[in-house]
């Protein structure tokens, strides 16, 4: 990040914390108070190149990244507990401890930081599951799989979307996705399509030629959806799965019987009649 709009940023949280309201302008180098019409000089313009501010630029971009990263947290946890229209731009930038310019800089505003919130939360998910899906479709351009490959390619792609979904996780994450989903936000509708959609698409084809049936027939499609929701149940009621099991988390020994007994299920819904 450019550290003179970094510095910019600063000055406006020294104003709201020094005036007890948000600055309600900030340009380059000038800070402006609207009751007023004054224009003062942004502290530290009139020598651009004093120590100060060549001291700066060493640490902008990672003290940058920190101040998005504090906003992405408190987005994810205010959109979660308040849903997208409650939740103000102004209430995240006070939880996350920085100006309103600073999340008007990074995400341009309310959706834009609501899609990046989106994208934070799912980001580990899509890593494990895009190379497998990738593969697996490219198997699937075979028309000769037997029943066994057929098995075996449709537990490689359900698989790595299980770990990610077992992934011990804030609950406010759990909330956001909620929302999200409830209220059919943009964001929702992105993670569809890069998750779900890919997910349900590859799952689908699988299942019709496992059972012999059209991709569009009904009963591919609610097998499919029952699968996939399995998987999905395991996020959303993880708290009392592992308080059932007596389990601290699904990691190691602990997430391989996860999978074998959801996998034993997966296959036996699957077998013939």
């Amino acid at each position: 990040m450019s550290p003179i709009v970094y510095h910019m940023i600063e000055i406006c949280q020294v104003i709201e914390s020094r005036r007890g309201r948000s600055a309600e302008y900030c340009d380059s180098g000038i800070v402006r108070n609207r009751s007023t019409g004054t224009r003062r000089p942004r502290a530290g313009a009139r020598d651009a190149g004093s120590t100060r501010r060549r001291h700066r630029i060493g640490g902008g971009y990672a003290r940058g990244e920190h101040t998005r990263q504090r906003l992405l947290e408190a987005g994810i946890d205010l959109f979660g507990e308040l849903g997208y229209e409650r939740a103000s731009t102004r209430a995240i930038a006070r939880r996350a401890g920085v100006s309103l310019p600073a999340l008007q800089y990074y995400f341009g505003g309310k959706e834009g930081l609501h899609g990046a919130c989106a994208q934070y939360v799912t980001e580990d998910v899509r890593a494990r599951l895009g190379p497998a899906a990738e593969r697996v479709r490219l198997a699937l351009d075979r028309q000769d799989l037997t029943r066994a490959e057929l098995l075996e390619l449709l537990r490689a792609v359900v698989e790595p979307f299980l770990e990610g979904l077992a992934t011990e996780r804030p609950e406010s994450w759990a909330l956001f996705f909620a929302r999200a989903q409830g209220e059919h936000t943009a964001a929702f509708d992105a993670i569809f399509q890069q998750i779900s959609a890919r997910l349900l698409a590859i799952v689908t084809e699988i299942i019709s030629r496992l059972i012999g049936k059209p991709a569009g027939n009904p009963e591919v499609t609610i097998r499919t959806v029952f699968i996939v929701g399995q998987l999905t149940l395991v996020r959303r009621a993880r708290p009392i799965i592992l308080r059932a099991l007596g389990w601290p988390d699904f990691e190691g020994a602990r997430l391989q019987t996860l999978k074998e007994v959801l996998w034993a299920s997966i296959t036996q819904s699957l077998t013939p009649q």
